[in-house]
């Protein structure tokens, strides 16, 4: 397990030529402001449709908080409000998401892409089968991740993001950083991916590929972990057996 200081979890953009670096930050504010144009103007075309008011509240102060943010060279910062803007959720619930993926060693761009495919960002979604919350985690799963944990504390955004990048994580580390593999486990159990890997199936339904956006022109080229490091802050997550489903 690394420390938390350890060099592995230094930011690549950290040891950046600092020219380089002034200029990709430069770059990012651009591009923020550029999508923040594009979400006021789709703002302004949902105020003139009566059923879709309500989500002028969320645009408009995501883009303020964006306008705010374009005005800052902090990276960190920019990236909450492109995620913010993409996504079209609050500044502060983007940056709730991007601290716990950071802190349970998990890339926030696969964390958000989670999350957006598994409940829309709605802390209270339940599955047809029970699965809970944001990240939608199984009673099962949660208990053998926090033991004691109560049905209702599943619901919880902090706890439910950060039990679930937790999970997240421990599949990477169990399937070696093979990214598709661990979404197939996470979606399906990895009980029962085994048994189709055993039988010589293919365990893929199409969850992966939302997910990673397989042949899009987004699609995720990252290795699911948080830079190169392989343990997030406070437990390894190689520690934590996953639940047989």
């Amino acid at each position: 397990m690394h420390e938390v200081d350890s060099p592995i979890y230094m930011s690549s953009r950290a040891r950046a030529n600092p020219t380089r670096l002034a200029a990709q930050e430069v770059s990012d504010v651009v591009a923020l402001l550029r999508l923040t144009l594009t979400v006021l103007c789709s703002a302004m075309l949902v105020s003139t449709v009566p059923p879709l008011r309500g989500v002028m509240g969320v645009l408009r102060h995501t883009v303020l908080a964006a306008i705010e943010v374009s005005r800052s060279t902090d990276a960190s910062r920019v990236a909450i409000a492109r995620y913010a803007l993409r996504y079209g959720i609050p500044y502060e619930f983007a940056a709730t998401i991007q601290r716990i993926a950071e802190e349970e060693g998990v890339d926030p761009e696969l964390a958000f892409r989670l999350v957006q495919v598994e409940s829309r960002f709605h802390d209270r979604a339940v599955s047809p089968v029970g699965a809970r919350g944001l990240t939608q985690l199984m009673p099962r799963t949660a208990e053998s991740l926090k033991p004691g944990i109560t049905p209702e504390e599943i619901f919880d955004r902090e706890t439910n993001l950060r039990l679930g990048f937790r999970y997240l994580h421990g599949l990477l580390d169990r399937y070696d950083g093979r990214v598709p593999e661990a979404l197939h486990a996470y979606n399906r159990g990895p009980g029962t991916v085994s048994r189709i890997r055993s039988a010589g199936g293919d365990p893929a339904n199409g969850y992966a590929d939302r997910v990673l956006g397989t042949g899009g022109p987004e699609a995720y080229g990252g290795s699911g972990f948080l830079s190169s490091a392989r343990a997030p802050r406070g437990l390894a997550p190689s520690r934590v057996s996953p639940p047989s489903d």
